[in-house]
């Protein structure tokens, strides 16, 4: 097997077994506010947060950052098993009412479902709009500090061109 493949195989079984890196013990154990770690790692507070809490992933560029922070080589003992799998086969909202047959609460069922798949793609639609907005105001903020820094040097070259001068007017070779 080439050895990419190997590589995404492996991280596609570890994906597939829904265990997830306990950030929040991580971050209390070492006594780290979610806004300190956020900076830390260069995300912001709320996509920490949503990894936190399971619905969002790490970033695996994230991972050798996180083993810097906290000192750690092995994580194993900060995995948890992942949130979806607790989910109960049937809501508490889609039980069989009285008179409902079995197909009815399969289809209240898969409503519920089919309602839970738009509530993730609605979060994570936000969560992108989120990140695009964080992101067009970090690079006004960018331009804006850019065009501060093309002033100053403006300024100094000017204040350069005058040194030189008076330096030329006094006799003295620079």
């Amino acid at each position: 097997m080439p050895r990419n493949l190997a590589k995404f195989v492996l991280k596609f079984k570890l994906f597939m077994a829904m265990s997830r890196l306990d950030l929040v013990k991580l971050r209390k154990n070492a006594g780290l506010s979610q806004k300190e770690l956020a900076d830390m790692l260069s995300v912001r507070p709320s996509f920490l947060s949503a990894i936190e809490n399971g619905r969002s992933r790490l970033p695996e560029e994230k991972l050798d950052r996180l083993k810097d922070i906290f000192q750690v080589d092995d994580f194993s003992d900060y995995m948890v098993e992942d949130k979806a799998e607790t989910v109960p086969v049937v809501p508490p909202h889609t039980h069989i009412a009285e008179g409902d047959d079995a197909l009815t609460a399969l289809l209240k069922h898969i409503h519920a479902q089919a309602h839970m798949t738009d509530d993730l793609s609605k979060s994570r639609e936000a969560e992108l709009e989120e990140r695009i907005s964080y992101l067009t105001e970090r690079n006004d903020r960018l331009s804006d500090r850019l065009d501060d820094l093309r002033e100053q040097v403006d300024r100094l070259r000017e204040e350069n061109f005058h040194l030189k001068e008076l330096l030329t007017l006094n006799g003295v070779k620079y």
